[in-house]
């Protein structure tokens, strides 16, 4: 936070000696010193100081009570100086004292943060590695393989996979959203694997995530959505600097009109699909504009041709939307791995179960089209939250 002297009182504490006179046993004196040598010329003789702490004003304050007490020792421009500093030190003091405070706070978050997600990632590695070491050899190990690399919706690691090894103790998000603690892995022939929860209740294995996984995907969609709120706020300031500049007949500075040029620069048209432009200004119906010209997504795009298409962002959170995306519904594509996606249905922009009335009941019209164009689709539960289907090979 930034003060200012007024300039005669900044004159007054310049001619002191504060490094040797009798003002220096104050305990403040070294940061008031450091602070006034730090310090900088404003307008006429006022100089602008960053305090560090309260105690840097009431320095400042005792000189200027001082000066009023000794008035005659004093000239009526450092009297009138003392009295101007008096009359708004005590709102500075006030002000500087709640800047200080919120930043110890916010220090003190980012080393708990720190400490927490270090915690977590050696938890981690510690889990994942009993993971491996129980599953190798076995048919799991040979069935879960390697993973795609592109990006998805929702990017699940290996260990957390359908059919892969829940250890007992890990938290996971169930389908309905509640955190809970793995008690066990069910395998039965011809069904996906299922995990078992706190009080015996089973979940299938593939729609189980591990909660730091999931609170670092959300923290990611957060920067996300931060870098194209950052990125938007700069292009409208870059335009009503430039429109402004304009206004008065000079040229606007050479950063902004850079800015300008590479924003505004054309890039090649994005590929149509059956006449259709499937993507606009950082949007596509029914994906992510990151996954529209994958080829599952452009597939079941096809096969789910007539129905109602999500317009979707690539820092839209299906499950907190923002004011401004709780108008999106419609069908959403996810490409997973091979010729497997996973297909939603928004509604506020929030993905909705198969149990949630009265549109649940769309994701039975999702699989059902899906399966009369020759896709493959796995069993659902009452309770699940997308339509998985495998691409026909022709």
């Amino acid at each position: 936070m930034e003060i200012t002297i007024p300039g005669a009182l900044a004159d007054h504490l310049a001619s002191t000696n504060l490094a040797t006179g009798p003002a220096s046993v104050d305990p403040a004196a070294p940061a008031a010193r450091a602070a006034l040598d730090a310090g900088r010329r404003g307008r006429g003789r006022t100089l602008v100081i960053t305090p560090r702490s309260t105690a840097v004003l009431q320095f400042i304050s005792a000189f200027a009570e001082a000066i009023l007490i000794n008035r005659t020792l004093h000239t009526a421009a450092e009297a009138r100086a003392a009295r101007a500093w008096l009359n708004r030190a005590g709102r500075a003091t006030a002000t500087l004292a709640a800047d200080l405070a919120a930043e110890r706070r916010r220090a003190a978050a980012e080393v708990a943060l720190a400490k927490t997600v270090e915690e977590d990632d050696t938890e981690h590695a510690a889990e994942q590695a009993s993971s491996e070491g129980r599953a190798a050899g076995t048919w799991r190990d040979e069935w879960i393989g390697e993973q795609a690399g592109d990006d998805t919706l929702f990017a699940i690691e290996p260990a957390a996979e359908q059919g892969a090894l829940f250890a007992p103790g890990p938290r996971v998000v169930c389908a309905d959203g509640r955190e809970r603690t793995v008690e066990d892995t069910v395998e039965r022939t011809g069904e996906p694997a299922r995990v078992v929860v706190e009080g015996g209740t089973e979940w299938i294995a593939d729609n189980r995530r591990p909660v730091r996984e999931q609170q670092r995907a959300a923290l990611a969609r957060i920067k996300a959505k931060a870098d194209a709120d950052r990125a938007a706020y700069q292009a409208a300031t870059d335009d009503q600097i430039a429109a402004e500049c304009a206004a008065h007949g000079v040229p606007a500075p050479h950063t902004v009109t850079a800015r300008i040029a590479a924003r505004t620069k054309q890039t090649p048209a994005r590929r149509l699909i059956e006449g259709v432009v499937v993507t606009h200004v950082g949007t596509a119906k029914g994906s992510t504009p990151a996954d529209a010209d994958h080829p599952n997504v452009m597939a079941a795009r096809s096969a789910l041709d007539g129905l109602a298409a999500a317009t979707m962002t690539d820092h839209h959170d299906v499950t907190e939307p923002t004011e401004d995306e709780q108008h999106v519904r419609g069908y959403l594509i996810d490409p997973r791995e091979g010729d497997r996606v996973a297909v939603y249905w928004l509604e506020g922009g929030r993905v909705i179960r198969r149990d949630q009335m009265p549109h649940g009941p769309a994701l039975d019209c999702l699989a059902d089209r899906l399966h009369r164009r020759g896709w493959k689709i796995e069993p659902m539960l009452r309770i699940s939250q997308c339509v998985f289907a495998h691409r026909p090979a022709k």
